[in-house]
């Protein structure tokens, strides 16, 4: 019982690190570039893209990328801020499966640290490289998934089991 009440808990942690990295935290945003006028933007992406989804623009010097959703609303939907619980539980259960039982936490963490990098080469990285993201941008977003994997390892180390053969 002591595994699953880790995995449980350790999402909690992320899926509150996340909402203090991404909603309180201001910093991400200065790596985004403003336009003079939102609303006149907002009824141009509007008019020029009128259904749900994503689309890419690419002529002689204008390469874009816009994700537009005529749903939004300012609120968060619920059923968003579940799926996302549900995918730091997904993280959190591989990181369980992949963590050594019996290993230090410094060695959990130099493992998750790993995964994280990884990951952030193939995903940031192709971003920048095949879709013209910007470094601000992307450095952010590859801190905080390096930091997730890291604070994971952290926070599940305590639940592993000590030795190998035994599982909760």
């Amino acid at each position: 019982m002591k595994l699953p009440l880790g995995i449980l808990l350790t999402a909690i942690v992320l899926f509150v690190f996340g909402f203090l990295y991404w909603a309180a935290n201001p910093l991400p945003d200065k790596a985004l570039n403003t336009v003079p006028d939102s609303d006149a933007a907002a009824a141009a992406v509007g008019e020029q893209f009128p259904a749900t989804g994503m689309y890419s623009v690419m002529q002689s010097g204008l390469s874009a990328t816009v994700i537009v959703n005529h749903d939004a609303s300012e609120e968060v939907d619920p059923l968003v801020m579940l799926y996302g619980f549900i995918h730091y539980l997904v993280i959190v259960i591989l990181l369980a499966v992949v963590l050594q039982n019996g290993a230090s936490v410094a060695a959990h963490v130099r493992r998750a640290f790993i995964m994280g990098l990884a990951a952030v080469i193939l995903v940031e990285g192709s971003d920048i490289i095949w879709w013209g993201y910007t470094w601000g941008w992307k450095l952010w977003g590859a801190a905080y998934h390096v930091l997730v994997f890291v604070i994971g390892a952290l926070v599940l180390s305590r639940f592993l089991p000590d030795d190998p053969d035994l599982i909760d």
